[in-house]
């Protein structure tokens, strides 16, 4: 073994610095695709009150951590920079945003917009990334007044106890969280393909000028704040999110595959015929039910629904409802119409077996 004290003094403590005490801040910040944080001129915000040190500290940045952050946290060591994404039935991810210029939209609004007086056209912007991917934004027309008059907000990112199983209180999935994870399903094939499994998820929110013309993607806006945090072991994130009611893959009623098979043939050769640029790569039955006469209630055959996967040409998958009808069980099915469709994230052996 190599004695150490052969070292010089400070490649130790070199050595010390990042391996002993945790290579979080190293992690994110060796990506390449982190952003350094901005320097905020202190003499230029509009507002010189804060609420803590922690605020007055981090102007313009997203802070993180595994339990709700609120006004009153005082230690900095227990913000996170990395999350695993193993562990999301156990451990929380939530975040803090805290005004650039310390001070809330309406303030801000002012100073750039088209017509400063209309306070009805102060609208936010959430802009979600992962990597360099701008992967989806969320523009919001509505806040309230609470909203627009505010300097920081604080949301989950990922909270357990919207998995069904986790021993976490239940709890609605929050917006940010059902956007963040639809950043990672618009992106599916770049996700699953990441080859050292993490992903840098990058979160902006700025004001936007709701009395500039044009569309809601190209109004002008004025970031408040922005923030990254590394995400590892995405495949097995990518797991508990397929576990979320939202983008899973219901259990099917019944288990007959040639019924599945019908279904699946019947959907791709209408879908083919439409035009439709999702392929249907499996069909599950969700229920069966009769058909009766309204007047006799003589039974005059059965509606049968499927739930069909497809993939879409950008690798993402669905799942759409269709209903058919069929004389008896031993006859085949007849298309009888659609239902709603929602994005899903299947698992890692739902994905080897259809392919």
């Amino acid at each position: 073994m190599r004695n150490l004290t052969h070292l010089p003094l400070f490649a130790i403590l070199l050595m010390l610095l990042f391996g002993c005490s945790g290579s979080n801040n190293k992690d994110l910040a060796g990506s390449p695709f982190y952003w350094p944080p901005e320097a905020v001129d202190k003499q230029k915000v509009f507002s010189s009150s804060y609420f803590s040190a922690i605020h007055e500290n981090n102007l313009g940045r997203y802070l993180f951590a595994n339990e709700p952050i609120q006004r009153e946290w005082e230690d900095e060591s227990d913000f996170v920079t990395v999350y695993d994404m193993s562990k999301m039935d156990e451990v929380g991810l939530y975040c803090r945003w805290l005004g650039a210029q310390n001070a809330g939209p309406e303030v801000l609004f002012k100073t750039f917009a088209k017509n400063p007086n209309s306070k009805k056209r102060i609208h936010l912007r959430y802009d979600y990334f992962i990597d360099s991917i701008q992967g989806d934004f969320h523009y919001f027309d509505k806040p309230t007044a609470e909203e627009l008059t505010w300097e920081s907000s604080r949301y989950p990112v990922f909270a357990p106890g919207v998995l069904p199983d986790s021993e976490a209180e239940a709890l609605e999935i929050s917006l940010t969280q059902q956007n963040v994870i639809n950043t990672l399903w618009k992106h599916q094939d770049y996700v699953r393909n990441k080859s050292d499994n993490t992903l840098l998820l990058g979160l902006k929110i700025a004001v936007a000028d709701g009395t500039s013309p044009g569309k809601k993607a190209d109004r002008k806006t004025m970031e408040m704040a922005s923030g990254q945090i590394l995400l590892t072991n995405i495949d097995q994130g990518l797991e508990w999110i397929s576990k979320i009611p939202q983008y899973s893959i219901p259990e099917p009623f019944v288990k007959d595959k040639d019924l599945e098979k019908q279904g699946l043939k019947l959907m791709q050769s209408y879908a083919r015929n439409n035009g439709w640029k999702e392929k249907f790569v499996k069909a599950i039955v969700t229920s069966v039910n009769d058909r009766r006469n309204k007047y006799t209630g003589i039974k005059t055959g059965e509606s049968v629904i499927f739930g069909l996967i497809g993939k879409w040409p950008n690798g993402t998958y669905t799942i759409q409802s269709f209903r058919t009808f069929r004389q008896n069980e031993d006859s085949p099915v007849s298309f009888d119409g659609t239902g709603k469709q929602r994005n899903i994230i299947p698992t890692a052996d739902q994905l080897s077996d259809w392919e």
